[in-house]
Formats: C-alpha cells, structure tokens, sequence
C-alpha cells in the first residue's frame, strides 16, 4: 500500500504552491568589527560582498547584514534582538577564524563566557553565559550534510564542533538559546560560520561559500515550507540538477529492497553504509584522522579499523562521538553528493540512508520516501538475517519510531504484503511521483 502526503488536491493547488515556494526566504548575516585596533575583519568583508536579494529557482533569499560589536555584552544582545523582534528564517552569524584554513561550518555553542583575551570592551569574563542553562546547544542546520553538499562543488569548507571561547561563541550561543524560546515551528535555522584570514581565503571567495550557504539554506526552508503546508517537497523547483531523493526506514522494514527496485527502473542508488566504511578503509585519510583521535588501539591486526572497538569507545562518551563524527559524517555527505550529482539533470538519485529523520537532513532532499513495516514481520526478517530478537530490539531502539517517519515522510510506502506488492507500490511512486518531475529544471510535484 503507498501513502501519499503530498496530494492536497487539485483544487487550488497551482495557486498554494506558488504562495509557498514563491514566498521570499529571509536572511539575517552577521559579521564583526575589526578587533582590538585591526584595519578590518575577514568575517565583515566576506558579508560585504554578498547582494541583498540572492535569486533562487523560483524564488529568492532577502538578505540582511548587521556589524556586531567586538564585545561580549554588545554581540549576545544583537544575536538575540534579531531573534525576537526580526524572526528571519535563517541567521548566520560569520566570524573570523584566524586558524582556519577553510570557511567552518561550526555545530556546537558552548554556556561559557571564558576569553583568552579581552574584547574591544576591555572586559575578560569568566563563568557561564546563561546560568544553569544547558553546557551546550547545537546548530540547528545540517552542518555535516551542508559541508558535502557544498565541498562536492569544490568549495573550501569543513565541519567543526568548537566555537571557541571569545565572542563568537558567546553570540552563538545566545542565538540559539533566544530561539529556543519560541515555539518549534517558528524557529530559524542557526549557524555560525568561521572564516579564515584574508590572506588565506580572500574574502570574495569565502562570501562565494556563504552565498552557495544561503542558498543550500533557503531551499532547505522552501522545502520545509511545502511539507508542511501538505504539498510535498517535489512542489519547490530545483532547477536543472538531478532529483535527489532521500531513502530510509526502520531496520527490517525494506528498505534495501525498495533500494534496488528503484535502481531498476534507472535511479542511481547512493548506499550510506557503503560510504561509510569506504571513507575509513586502510590507506584513507579518514582512517588516519581516527587513529590520530583514537590511537592505534581501534586499529586490527592487519590495520583495518576495529569497528566494535572503536563503537566501545564512543557509546558513551559525547565528545568523543562528536570527534569521531567530525571525521566521517562530511566524508560521508562530500562522497554521497558527488555520486548522487552523476546522475545528472535528467536522472534521479536515491540515497539510501537509515538515519535521515534522526540526521535531521529530509529537507536537503527534493522528496522523502519512508518504508515502512509491522514490528512482527521486521522481527521475522531480522530473524532471518541472524539476528536476535534482542539484538533486533536494540538497533530499533537507536532509530526514530513509525510515526515520527511518516511525519517527515513525502510517500509512505507500507511493506507489509507480498513482495508483488513492494513492486507495485514503487511502480506507483515512480510513474506518479518519479517521472513526473525528472525532466530537468520541473519539479511541480503535480501528479
């Protein structure tokens, strides 16, 4: 059986689907003033250059850009005044990493206000920013998924986890703590971006990376919006580039059946799990960066990576997973875009990746296709495959349930017949929801 969640119904439909994806994108970029008696700042003069109106394939980004004081007190206030009285629909604020050899796409904002070095006020405080708030809050943007999409197209980016101690910590920080004040639906998505000195990424190529940022944002946003709205995220245009949908499920559920049915009928299939061991195998740099995080203990006999010791090593501890996760997740997202690309304007691709909905990446996609299963006849599979009943219990328990899936979910399809009835339900989904939109530059999601 195939569920749509993307078919309101044609009355009026041209009409919604105009209001939702043709509806500005607003955007909010900051950047600092020179600090402590500097000419200028990289961050300010990468946000110089971007244009106030940012053209996106039917429609646009309207952006906004705010000096921000050096200051602890001055950067935090402005950080959250956009927040509560502005409401954009994304802010970024940019900040100069004088160690940076590529522009960063920072995840995580630390509750202190410890500096090294006192800011442009003369102040050097020291303690929490919000007192008994959380120890950290994490980017509400996809930074890993980003960092591959945009490094796929040759950009100089990475991912990191530490936005240091100073100033641009503290006004991430208060960013993201104001937005988590408003109710969910109203949240923009939050970032912070660090990039590199002048002389090691003039500023008209970092605000390059900034404006391919904004619009990677922007139509993460028009999706949301269509979604939401009921109308499928095929309903916002993407241009002439391949149709990118994003495959998951529950373990068991059919997934990697789905997978290959799709690809007979021409999708080009992007594996996650395959990526992911390919990025660490032996002679990689991403098995070097392990080691170097992890030591040779994780290493094997004849020096592939020792997964159950390496997994041993993170399950329980955070910062270590979120180490471990620097290194693979952009590996993995840079190598899934860039085989997902081959397929060119008129194809499609299909990744194939157990843990969207939990990755937070299903509006980086142009379409959401969840395969899904009764819990009795995932168990019979997993039985099958060798494993337990309690094994099977555990890996469930590490994914997101049923109806969170469906929430995210563009089509639904319900595995839970003969496999004659898998066949039909992606012959569905390919003539109605596939092939209608794989012509380049259409994506109208009208069936």
């Amino acid at each position: 059986m195939t569920r749509m969640h993307d078919d309101p119904g044609a009355r009026g439909r041209a009409m919604a689907v105009q209001d939702v994806t043709g509806a500005p994108v607003t955007v909010h970029i900051t950047g600092f003033e020179p600090f402590d008696g500097a000419a200028s700042n990289a961050s300010w003069d990468a946000v110089r250059f971007l244009p106030e109106i940012i053209e996106l394939v039917g429609g646009s980004a309207i952006v906004t850009r705010e000096l921000l004081p050096v200051t602890f007190a001055g950067a935090a206030a402005a950080g959250c005044r956009v927040i509560e009285h502005a409401c954009p629909d994304i802010v970024v604020h940019v900040g100069l990493g004088t160690r940076a050899r590529e522009v960063r796409l920072e995840t995580t904002a630390r509750n202190t206000t410890a500096a090294r070095a006192a800011d442009n006020a003369g102040r050097t405080p020291a303690g929490r920013l919000v007192p008994g708030g959380p120890s950290e809050l994490r980017a509400t943007w996809p930074a890993a998924a980003l960092v591959g999409r945009l490094g796929a197209a040759g950009l100089p980016v990475a991912r990191s986890d530490d936005a240091g101690d100073y100033v641009c910590n503290a006004t991430f920080y208060a960013s993201l703590a104001a937005a988590a004040k408003a109710p969910a639906k109203d949240r923009p998505v939050i970032g912070f971006v660090h990039v590199p000195p002048e002389e090691v990424v003039p500023a008209p190529a970092a605000a390059q990376v900034l404006r391919a940022l904004i619009v990677e944002l922007a139509d993460l946003i028009r999706r949301r919006r269509a979604s939401r709205a009921g109308l499928g995220r095929l309903a916002v245009p993407r241009g002439n580039r391949v149709l990118r949908v994003g495959l998951t499920g529950g373990i068991g559920a059919g997934k990697s059946a789905a997978a290959r049915l799709l690809a007979a009928r021409g999708a080009r299939v992007v594996d996650a799990d395959v990526i992911a061991r390919e990025v660490v195998e032996p002679g990689t740099p991403g098995l070097s960066e392990v080691v170097e995080a992890f030591g040779t203990a994780v290493l094997t006999a004849d020096g592939g990576l020792d997964r159950a010791a390496l997994a041993a090593r993170v399950f329980t501890d955070p910062r270590a997973r979120a180490e471990l996760e620097a290194i693979t997740l952009p590996r993995i997202a840079q190598a899934a875009a860039r085989r997902m690309e081959e397929a060119g304007p008129d194809g499609v691709a299909v990744y194939d990746v157990p843990l969207l909905i939990e990755s937070g990446t299903e509006d980086l996609f142009d379409c959401v296709l969840v395969v899904e299963a009764p819990l009795t006849a995932r168990l019979s599979r997993l039985e099958e495959r060798g494993l337990s009943r309690r094994e099977a219990g555990s890996r469930m328990a590490g994914q997101v349930g049923d109806e969170e899936r469906r929430r995210a979910a563009d089509v639904v399809l319900v595995n839970n017949g003969t496999e004659q009835d898998l066949v039909d339900g992606v012959d569905w989904l390919w003539e109605h929801r596939v092939r209608a939109n794989i012509s380049a530059g259409v994506s109208a999601g009208i069936a």
